[in-house]
Parts: C-alpha cells; sequence; structure tokens
C-alpha cells in the first residue's frame, strides 16, 4: 500500500508540473478546442503505457550501456517540439469546428491523438521518470500484474487530469473574456514549447 502511495504522490507531482504535456494539451486548447485537447490527453495517456512496458522490459538497463538511444531520443523530441512551437508562434489561425464535416473531424481527432501520443513517447523525461519509478521505488517482489496496474492507473490518472484541463482552459466563460488575447496565448505556448524543446536537447542522463 505504501508502494501505491509513494508512485501517486510522485505521479501527481509529475503530472501537474509544466512540461511538453501540458503546455501541448493547452496549445490544443486555443487552437482547435476541447475535442482536440482531449484527443490529445488520450494519445499522451497511451503514449504512458509504452513508457510501462519499455521500463518493465529493462530499457534501463539498455540505455544505461547505450547511452547514444538517449542522444537520438533528445534530438527527436527537441525537433519535433520545435516544429509544433513554431507552428503555433509563425501560424496563429485556428481551426472554424463549424466548417468541418464529419471526416475531416475524425481526421483532426486522430491528428490529435498522434500528436499527443508522440510529444509524449519522444519525452526522455518521462522515460526516465518511468524507469525511476520501476527500478528504484517499487520492490523486486511486486508482480508484473500489479506493476502493470501501476502503470494503467498513472496512465489513467493523466488522462483525467489533462481532460481536466482541457475543460477549463475551453470553458465558455474564459474562452469569451480571453478571446481577443487567444492568438497572443497561442503564441505563447509556441514559445513554451521551443524553450522546453532547448532544455530537453541538454538534459543530461543521469547515470
Amino acid at each position: 500500500m505504501s508502494e501505491f502511495l509513494t508512485i501517486v504522490i510522485l505521479h501527481l507531482f509529475a503530472v501537474a508540473s509544466p512540461g511538453p504535456d501540458f503546455v501541448l494539451v493547452t496549445r490544443q486548447c486555443f487552437r482547435h478546442g476541447r475535442t482536440s485537447a482531449i484527443w490529445s490527453s488520450f494519445g499522451i495517456a497511451f503514449g504512458i503505457m509504452f513508457h510501462v512496458l519499455f521500463s518493465l522490459l529493462g530499457l534501463a538497463i539498455l540505455i544505461n550501456y547505450k547511452a547514444d538511444l538517449f542522444v537520438w531520443l533528445k534530438l527527436l523530441a527537441a525537433v519535433y517540439l520545435i516544429y509544433l512551437g513554431l507552428k503555433s508562434a509563425i501560424n496563429i489561425s485556428s481551426v472554424d469546428k463549424k466548417d468541418q464535416d464529419l471526416s475531416s473531424e475524425s481526421l483532426l481527432e486522430v491528428k490529435a491523438f498522434l500528436i499527443g501520443f508522440t510529444t509524449n513517447l519522444l519525452n526522455p523525461k518521462a522515460l526516465l521518470f518511468f524507469i525511476t519509478v520501476f527500478s528504484l521505488i517499487i520492490n523486486t517482489t511486486t508482480s508484473i500484474f500489479i506493476q502493470f496496474f501501476y502503470g494503467l492507473y498513472m496512465s489513467l490518472a493523466t488522462f483525467f487530469w489533462f481532460t481536466l484541463i482541457s475543460f477549463i482552459f475551453t470553458s465558455q466563460s474564459l474562452t469569451k473574456k480571453f478571446n481577443t488575447y487567444l492568438p497572443l496565448l497561442e503564441r505563447i505556448t509556441g514559445f513554451l514549447l521551443i524553450i522546453i524543446a532547448c532544455q530537453i536537447l541538454f538534459y543530461k542522463l543521469p547515470i
């Protein structure tokens, strides 16, 4: 029980702290609205399950012996986030959801999911967090089933957290209040993504 509570507390601090996932979801809120933000949240949560599987399969050992993998992961993450950041900072046109047909809405949902999934999957800090949880905090006697349950909890908790963020940032009162500032807010989120990309790029592997 104490093991699970430790994971809950650590995950709470990790998911609530500003990072690429948080900035991405707010960007989706400003740029495409609530539905896209929620689909991106689902993509982020799905990406967490991949981190869990990687950790359970012993990726920590592989990274320690093949540090080049971590370097390439950082480069991919940085390039991808810079691309998203520049897209928000330069192109501030929003999608008019009233003019979208069902097929294009479905395409936007898939795209939003993939953006969330890719952003989380390529985040080396997220990978190290889960490696730390599964290699240092969880007892070696804990069954694989229980460990997978921990991962599933963190995935679902992340989805509910970012879904809540999606509802907050797309609430009608907030949108009306800051409607004239939305292009500026979108640019700010774009620059924040670029800053986070630079932080990831210079992040060192703690070995």
